[in-house]
């Protein structure tokens, strides 16, 4: 008898953490993004169901790793992704990620959308895609004989076999990171193969509307909120349907700073269970306003007055087309004359500032800008000029990505410009401590290019009121729904910056406040 009883016992015991593991463990799997600032990505999973949420990029961060050739084969097998905004450290390893097998879904807002396509258009963060490439055996040798600067460009269609002549090619599939250190060049992809790539992958980019509701599997759905961080930009709330109760987890992505001239602010999420949120400032305040602005425009003007290039390395996205809309304020204002060149040399930064543009013209349903914007109606200051010319005009304005100066035109650029007292640098993005950029921000008197030290003899100026990244107040008014018993997990920033907010939080009340850990967290 007691026997019988202590195994009916055994057996309750087993069916409870049987029925525990099956219904209650809802886990959210840090893959990036947790303990430092880049590689935003994170597995939402609830039994059989599993939902990626961001895929981004790994940037230099110190001592932590920054490999972004190994896709984790978890994220490859989820049923769907839900992609916060277009920035590289949120999405930039997606192209990746469906190369390597991932065959879901990807939601996101429409702009984001289009913004994403247009990057894609330009070849971007193919570097990692792995595929049997084929390309121009001469031209390759040709440029490592001479150990030019040209690129190389890859096929992968068979329609195009024809057009190369002296033809080789990859035996297993590789990258085009794989190429260049095979080879010691660069090489690029062919703008028809990525066509015919970037079709099949369209109807893959699910647009949603802001708080409509959307389903993914029979227990997981979500709705998308304004972020108010770039056009497009989202927060996430997952709704996890455990027997007859519903969890609600949400990701804030990358939240506005509320002091933005051209995007609407951010919506403030309801009361959830779960939330894991952006600290890139951590427990910081800031007070920026109009006179920041006026003195941004001002010193450009002096600069100019004073017959100097005014170099301005920006991010592509976003940050590039705040700082035109700044320069076509100041001639509005008369701060800056109307006939002074205004260089915008990034193919990336060109084709975002076009689709900008279509939106001023056409607004959307989703309206990716304040009413201001589509009232002044281009954010296009006047002699505007996308071709680069042999030589700058005396005085100028250059604008180039990218914003840390270690890739792109910024980085071709350091050499001619760096030197010249004849040049003022604005550095107006985030920079990498380790990066060009994060140097100057220092005071760096020479910046290394390949094998060459660069002497810097220009002006450096830093201004940070182009941050789309919110202070501690505003982390709070977005905050301002939950309480002391929603379960707070801080992503996103430095670990210096992640433990001062830790106390902080708990300061204003967030008692179940923590440090999301890479790898697993269990919601439970």
């Amino acid at each position: 008898m007691i026997k019988n009883t202590v195994y009916k016992i055994l057996l309750i015991l087993l069916f409870l953490v049987i029925a525990n593991l099956i219904y209650a463990q809802i886990s959210v799997e840090c893959f990036g993004g947790a303990g430092r600032v880049s590689g935003s990505c994170f597995l939402l999973k609830t039994g059989d169901s599993s939902v990626i949420v961001d895929c981004g990029s790994f940037y230099d961060e110190g001592n932590l790793p920054s490999d972004n050739s190994v896709i984790n084969k978890k994220l490859v097998n989820a049923d769907a992704m839900v992609l916060t905004h277009a920035h590289n450290d949120h999405s930039g390893r997606v192209l990746q990620l469906i190369s390597e097998g991932f065959n879901g879904n990807i939601y996101c807002t429409d702009s984001t959308k289009k913004i994403l396509f247009e990057m894609y258009d330009d070849g971007w963060n193919y570097d990692y895609v792995k595929k049997k490439y084929f390309w121009s055996k001469s031209k390759r040798e040709k440029i490592q004989l001479r150990e030019s600067r040209d690129t190389v460009t890859v096929h992968w269609y068979s329609a195009c076999k024809n057009a190369v002549k002296n033809k080789e090619e990859s035996k297993n599939e590789i990258s085009l990171v794989q190429l260049k250190n095979k080879y010691g060049i660069n090489f690029k992809v062919c703008k028809n193969c990525l066509s015919k790539d970037l079709e099949k992958l369209r109807d893959r980019f699910v647009s949603v509307e802001y708080k409509e509701n959307m389903d993914i599997t029979d227990k997981i759905n979500f709705s998308l909120y304004n972020a108010g961080h770039i056009s497009g930009s989202a927060s996430v709330i997952f709704y996890v349907y455990d027997e007859n109760k519903i969890k609600t987890v949400a990701f804030s992505g990358d939240l506005g700073s509320g002091y933005s001239k051209i995007t609407p602010d951010k919506d403030i999420i309801p009361k959830v269970d779960y939330v894991f949120v952006e600290t890139t400032y951590g427990g910081v305040k800031k007070d920026i306003g109009n006179a920041d602005y006026r003195k941004f425009q001002e010193t450009i003007s002096d600069a100019v007055k004073n017959n100097k290039i005014v170099w301005i390395p920006s991010l592509s996205l976003h940050r590039t087309q705040k700082v035109l809309f700044e320069i076509k304020q100041a001639q509005v204002n008369g701060l800056i004359p109307y006939d002074i060149p205004v260089y915008s040399l990034s193919p990336s930064s060109n084709g975002i500032t076009d689709r900008y543009e279509k939106e001023v013209s056409f607004p959307s349903r989703e309206r990716w800008f304040k009413n201001e914007v589509y009232q002044i109606g281009s954010f296009l200051p006047e002699n505007y000029i996308t071709k680069k010319p042999k030589e700058f005009s005396i005085p100028s304005i250059i604008i180039s990505a990218s914003g840390m100066m270690d890739q792109g035109v910024s980085y071709g650029l350091i050499n001619k410009l760096l030197p010249s007292e004849n040049v003022e640098v604005f550095l107006v993005s985030y920079a990498s401590p380790k990066t060009p950029a994060g140097k100057l921000k220092k005071g760096a008197k020479y910046i290394r290019v390949g094998k060459n030290s660069v002497k810097v003899a220009a002006k450096v100026n830093v201004f940070d009121i182009f941050s789309d990244h919110p202070d501690i107040e505003e982390l709070m008014k977005w905050l301002s729904n939950q309480d002391s018993d929603t379960k707070i997990y801080l992503i996103h920033g430095e670990k210096d910056i992640l433990n001062k907010a830790l106390t902080l939080y708990k300061q204003r009340g967030f008692e179940n406040t923590k440090i999301a850990v890479e790898g697993i967290n269990n919601l439970n």
